[in-house]
């Protein structure tokens, strides 16, 4: 069967990758993965520090290699996804595989910038929420997994990541084919889109033949 390809797209903690765990386990019966787009990162150029680096827009990834990925994907190949280490910012030498599976999920901030990219997807979402909670977010994920202080976070949020949102991603809720409002922090509404997630996917499944057990 020819893969379904999903994109979540939403602003930095806006919890693309929750939703995109949590329809990985509904999911994981009839075979998925997921790929984050932060693993498409290029390097930061020399000469140039990264706390002066630009990582919040499009220009900052390989959108493109992503998008001959997902392409291989859909024709039954195997890819290698890079593997970028945010401490250094440079990518490591060893790729993950990835085998062509029934479902896959691909999550990031800009999906639907890139046409080529856009289009290669099945089903496309938008996750809102409000600015104040993602910063929230950004905060307690910066300062644990990357070791940064709090007043950098939020210089960096209000100078750098918000502005190239509302440049960059938030323009793009337009090609999304479901825009999901998640308007304060509350695990039942994520596990209640999440269900309405996938009876959309489920839908295309059976569009494909799979045989889907509702019980």
């Amino acid at each position: 069967m020819k893969p379904i390809i999903i994109g979540i797209v939403g602003g930095s903690g806006s919890g693309k990758t929750t939703l995109a765990q949590g329809l990985a386990l509904l999911t994981g019966q009839f075979g998925c993965r997921v790929i984050s787009q932060d693993h498409y990162y290029l390097e930061v150029p020399r000469g140039i520090p990264a706390e002066a680096y630009n990582f919040d827009e499009p220009a900052a990834l390989d959108l493109d290699l992503l998008a001959q990925h997902i392409d291989a994907v859909k024709r039954g190949q195997e890819i290698h996804v890079p593997c970028y280490d945010f401490l250094t910012h440079c990518r490591k030498v060893q790729t993950e595989p990835l085998t062509p599976m029934p479902v896959l999920i691909v999550e990031g901030l800009f999906l639907y910038c890139n046409a080529a990219l856009r289009e290669s997807l099945d089903l496309r979402f938008f996750v809102e929420v409000p600015v104040a909670e993602r910063l929230r977010r950004r905060i307690a994920r910066d300062t644990v997994e990357r070791g940064r202080s709090v007043e950098d976070i939020v210089r960096q949020f209000e100078y750098q990541v918000e502005p190239m949102y509302q440049r960059h991603i938030l323009p793009t809720r337009q090609y999304a084919d479901v825009v999901i409002n998640l308007p304060y922090p509350d695990d039942r509404l994520y596990c209640e889109e999440v269900v309405g997630m996938w009876g959309r996917i489920e839908h295309l499944l059976r569009a494909r033949g799979v045989s889907i057990n509702s019980g």
